[in-house]
């Protein structure tokens, strides 16, 4: 019973992740995890090397966006409160 209940409490407690650039890395991973598992849902016949350069170029594409959309809305707010 005391297992159960410090599992329980593992997701009550949420696990603080400041905000600065470094915090920030953690989405790779978790990006990474989700164009593979996206990349082999999507494909008929699975071809390793066809996975790995789709979940590659998905990959960086995702993450292109993702860092322009942060560049801006950093932009967007300093330009507000300057």
């Amino acid at each position: 019973m005391h297992d159960f209940s410090l599992m329980l409490a593992a997701f009550t407690a949420p696990i603080n992740i400041h905000t600065d650039w470094v915090s920030m890395l953690y989405m790779f991973p978790l990006l990474a995890a989700i164009t593979i598992i996206y990349k082999a849902t999507k494909m008929r016949v699975l071809f390793w090397k066809q996975l790995a350069v789709e979940s590659l170029i998905l990959f960086l594409v995702v993450s292109g966006v993702m860092i322009g959309a942060i560049i801006v809305l950093n932009l967007i707010t300093w330009l507000v409160t300057s």
